[in-house]
């Protein structure tokens, strides 16, 4: 078996050239109950990781053909794994490989992170977005113990220098969020990340973030997260939280269409009022609103399903004629459910299309940093759109700025997960 190729034979597939499915590639790493497995955003194709003594290995087999070397570069463009001090390079297996720091700390691109890092080829991050375009990167992800990776999200989601009582209940909330990530993503056998280092799951940027109070606080919470009273067995509930509620939470079936065990009724939280994001306004030229329609249907081919084929076969055929939207029945917390939208065919103008999509979908379309809750309303200038709105993500589990206040008030972590996640009990499970 011949693992060592020299970088210039890029045609060559050897032993580990990519023949099977990438979809079915299982992950060879063994993980304990403390180990998360982040998933590294924004990579470009080429990566440097540097560190001392960075062992490397294949994640089928981590025994078979260990390297040791203080510098390694990925050219994810063509799948190799290059060592810059002999110039020799080894093709990246669809099954990964594993570079490990025997410090405890390695540097990727600059940014430090600790722990592993395992790499697959741009094949099975292509697999992994389920047709989504992706970019010539690897699919990169950091293996490393739960309590570090929470030094890091401290400052990615909230912030350290908050009262010490908001950090305690968020660092107590994300911990969650991530053992409940583990568990359910560990349920495919085939998954080879728990979550993703953006605000799709959590914010991680590995070392950069972290810093000495955050790590204090982490350690004083240690394994402590929230549970479902109901369930026999201690099971962790999806943490949800958010920048600021606007006032209300809302449940996740309100968001996603899925409840979730924990979640039983909406909060009216007076804390957040003072939050930057309370109030906001948004405008939008129709014009501007079909380019960020197209783009993100482009992106996702698989959305197409929602839409109807003469728009997806042409968008250029068609003109947005009105945006109009479907709100909650809950007077006191009028979010938008759906948005509809009518469009026009150019050459026949009373031939219409009407389709509706998910308020929430449709916002991360239309950039969620200025769109940014779905607790809005809308009206319509000529050819714009004007959002007025209210609270900063989702709605949904604990408002971030309203934890921030009731800490400053003298509220206690309990308190203030309490509030935010009624009925749910702590417990500590390492």
């Amino acid at each position: 078996m011949v693992w060592l190729i020299t970088y210039n034979l890029l045609n060559a597939t050897g032993a580990y050239g990519v023949t099977q499915s990438p979809g079915q590639v299982p992950s060879g790493v063994k993980l304990d109950r403390q180990v998360v497995r982040a998933k590294l955003s924004g990579l470009a194709s080429s990566l440097t990781i540097k560190g001392t003594d960075l062992a490397l290995s294949l994640v089928k087999d981590p025994e078979l053909g260990l390297v040791k070397a203080d510098e390694w570069l990925v050219d994810c463009r063509h799948g190799f794994v290059i060592q810059p001090e002999n110039g020799r390079a080894r093709r990246i297996p669809p099954t990964g490989i594993l570079i490990e720091s025997m410090s405890g700390i390695l540097s990727l691109n600059e940014h430090r992170f600790r722990e592993k890092l395992v790499i697959y080829p741009k094949e099975v991050l292509a697999a992994a977005a389920q047709g989504r375009n992706t970019t010539q990167a690897c699919l990169v992800v950091n293996h490393l113990q739960v309590e570090n990776y929470l030094e890091s999200v401290v400052n990615g989601e909230f912030n350290s220098q908050w009262a010490e009582a908001a950090v305690e209940a968020q660092v107590i909330a994300a911990r969650t969020y991530a053992v409940y990530q583990m568990q359910e993503m560990r349920k495919n056998k085939a998954s080879l990340y728990d979550v993703e280092s953006t605000q799709k799951d959590q914010v991680y940027l590995g070392m950069d973030r972290a810093d000495f109070k955050g790590s204090q606080i982490v350690a004083k919470t240690k394994g402590i997260i929230l549970i479902d009273p109901r369930s026999k067995t201690p099971k962790p509930i999806k943490a949800f939280y958010h920048a600021a509620c606007g006032g209300n939470t809302i449940l996740p079936q309100e968001v996603w269409g899925n409840a979730f065990a924990g979640f039983s009724k909406k909060v009216r939280c007076p804390f957040c009022v003072t939050a930057p994001s309370y109030h906001w306004e948004y405008r939008l030229s129709f014009n501007e609103m079909e380019e960020k329609l197209h783009s993100a249907l482009l992106s996702d081919p698989h959305l197409f399903f929602y839409w109807p084929k003469e728009y997806t076969q042409h968008f250029n055929e068609w003109i947005l004629m009105s945006v109009k939207t479907v709100a909650t029945a809950h007077a006191s917390d009028p979010r938008v459910q759906d948005f509809v939208f009518e469009f026009a065919h150019q050459d026949h103008f009373k031939r219409r299309l009407m389709t509706k999509m998910n308020a929430y979908q449709v916002r991360n379309w239309l950039d969620a940093t200025k769109l940014k809750s779905t607790l809005f309303t809308l009206s319509q200038q000529g050819r714009s759109v004007i959002f007025e709105g209210k609270g900063s993500g989702h709605g949904v589990g604990m408002c971030q700025w309203g934890a921030k206040k009731m800490g400053e008030k003298g509220y206690s972590r309990e308190n203030i997960l309490s509030f935010y996640y009624p009925g749910v009990k702590t417990n500590r499970i390492w």
